[in-house]
């Protein structure tokens, strides 16, 4: 089964079938570049066991929108619903079920969108074997509910996005795929996570027009085992990494990781010019298996002459 995410403005299809070695990359530089206020993706995680990313009938679970925004802080409102679905390929799913989760913030807000929601236990995960969220999220807007039940953003477009996510069932659990301490590295060496608003002075320094090398790191078991319909199948996922920069510009944006190539590494050039006391730069990172599994890494260095 495969797990899509959809954006106004851009799609994230992930499928076994389009990744077909690993290493392979799109260089997609201007999609690499966050200039704007920007959805990269969600993630779930089953209340009772934060690593997994398919929860059962009667389960509770929690969902988080991956935001990007040029200042690392993300001021947004969202109108989110969540359905269960039948799995389709032509398109996303229209709903089977009636919505079971709703999510409401008119009002704009620091941070990623996240709520709590409920899998119904009458559900049948044989019928419906997917959940789907769909929604809007506006940024530096506020965020509208109308009189058909659509939502809107008040004076902008927003971005209206869909996650289709697997409901456990016989063989069908899945793990997140999760970015640890040491995942992340610069030139070689550890890159630790730094608050939101940390200042230049608290960051990593580096020049003006400087070459850097960000390497990222799975390890075996964020690969999950598959169901194999016949012996051509993979025997294990394959994950999508997705990098992400407020400014200068990334050699790679999408790179495929396997269990025999779980690691990266991509050149990133610094701008030319900074701020006279410094100019923070915002990194994001995002991992993304076949079923729904994703995990978010952020980062920051200051730029300075």
């Amino acid at each position: 089964m495969s797990a899509r995410f959809f954006r106004r403005g851009s799609w994230w299809l992930v499928a076994s079938a389009t990744w077909v070695c690993a290493g392979c990359d799109v260089p997609l530089k201007t999609e690499s570049l966050i200039q704007e206020t920007r959805v990269l993706g969600a993630r779930v995680e089953v209340a009772a066991d934060p690593g997994r990313a398919s929860p059962a009938p009667g389960e509770s679970a929690h969902l988080r929108v991956f935001v990007a925004a040029p200042d690392g802080l993300p001021n947004v409102s969202y109108a989110f619903s969540l359905c269960g679905v039948t799995p389709s390929n032509a398109g996303f799913p229209n709903c089977v079920t009636a919505p079971f989760a709703t999510a409401f913030q008119p009002n704009p807000a620091i941070g990623d969108p996240q709520f709590d929601f409920q899998i119904p236990s009458e559900l049948d995960p044989n019928a419906t074997p997917h959940g789907f969220l769909s929604g809007i999220v506006c940024p530096n807007d506020s965020a509208v509910q109308n009189a058909d039940d659509s939502a809107s953003c008040a004076s902008t477009t927003g971005d209206t996005l869909a996650f289709e996510f697997d409901l456990a069932g016989p063989g069908e659990d899945n793990q997140n795929p999760t970015f640890a301490g040491d995942s992340l590295t610069l030139d070689g060496g550890s890159w630790d996570a730094n608050d939101a608003t940390a200042s230049c002075d608290s960051l990593t320094q580096v020049n003006v027009k400087s070459t850097h090398r960000l390497g990222v790191t799975l390890v075996d078991s964020d690969f999950d085992s598959l169901q194999q319909v016949t012996s051509e199948d993979p025997m294990r996922e394959t994950i999508l990494l997705s990098q992400f920069s407020t400014a200068g510009d990334l050699d790679h944006t999408f790179v495929t990781l396997t269990p025999s190539a779980a690691g990266s590494e991509t050149n990133w050039l610094a701008p030319s010019e900074a701020d006279a006391d410094g100019t923070i730069v915002h990194f994001y990172f995002v991992v993304r298996d076949s079923r729904g599994g994703e995990d978010l890494a952020e980062r920051a260095l200051c730029l300075t002459h």
